[in-house]
């Protein structure tokens, strides 16, 4: 163990030169030993020394996908209540994999599902998302999924434009029509983002929330309440959102909450009188 903490390991350059010709059994001698540490590990400690080992397989053979993937995967710990540790260390392993085994699906999803959930890095995610639903035998809805993402990182202009290019090139009524709404679904994000940020300048002003989005109208933060694209009325939710009865969720990830019951909580309006 090296002062501080952690594998005491030799030096990639170090390997190359003295087992040139043996420089895959090597690789190979150290891969075990980290899917060992990965079989061995209990702690978050434990798991964060696996991306020693992963750093190391990995500049001594830059093309071993195994090793990004396997580590990445396993690097990160869940502590609860939505927590994680060692992500940074799994992100940058699955940036190296990515810049080195380009067009690998599992690889290159399994970055995007950590700038998505670990990182909050919605654009770049989404551009790695709409990158990968032009590869051959990419699922359907990875294009959904970026209209999805853009969309949540602020970015409406690039997820409409997305949009309409896919539903203009639909080959079927179905996928027409989802995009179509999707377009919907677009354009109220982009106005409950509008009043989010009206509810953030009266609560910055009064400190506290309005009791209904009609109070944002009177103080002065909104003109008047915009009309929902999807035909709904806006209410203000407990978490001090703006959200739509025409719609179960915002053009957000939906990370599941669930009650004690096992069922999904969905948004609820603060006031008992809003819709």
């Amino acid at each position: 163990r090296r002062q501080g903490g952690g594998p005491l390991l030799p030096r990639p350059d170090l390997l190359k030169a003295l087992f040139t010709a043996q420089k895959g059994l090597v690789t190979d001698y150290f891969w075990i030993l980290m899917l060992n540490r990965i079989g061995s590990a209990v702690r978050a400690e434990d798991y964060l020394h696996v991306s020693d080992y992963a750093e190391l397989v990995t500049d001594l053979d830059p093309k071993f996908r195994q090793a990004y993937l396997y580590g990445g995967l396993t690097i990160p710990v869940y502590t609860g209540q939505g927590g994680y540790l060692n992500t940074a260390e799994s992100t940058a392993l699955l940036r190296k994999g990515v810049a080195n085994v380009p067009h690998d699906q599992p690889l290159t999803f399994q970055l995007a599902y950590n700038l998505m959930f670990f990182e909050r890095k919605y654009k770049e995610a989404a551009d790695l998302i709409q990158e990968m639903s032009r590869w051959e035998g990419a699922p359907a809805y990875y294009a959904a999924l970026a209209t999805r993402l853009y969309a949540q990182s602020g970015d409406f202009d690039a997820s409409m434009s997305l949009t309409l290019a896919l539903r203009d090139s639909a080959e079927d009524e179905e996928s027409r029509a989802f995009y179509e709404q999707r377009i919907q679904e677009i354009q109220q994000e982009r106005v409950l983002r509008g009043i989010d940020a009206a509810i953030a300048r009266y609560r910055a002003r009064e400190g506290r929330l309005p009791d209904t989005l009609p109070a944002l109208v009177t103080a002065g933060d909104l003109r008047g309440l915009p009309e929902d694209p999807l035909g709904g009325e806006f209410f203000l939710g407990e978490d001090g959102r703006a959200y739509s009865n025409a719609s179960r969720f915002r053009l957000e990830l939906i990370e599941d909450e669930k009650d004690e019951s096992g069922e999904r909580i969905l948004p609820k309006p603060r006031t008992t009188q809003a819709p």
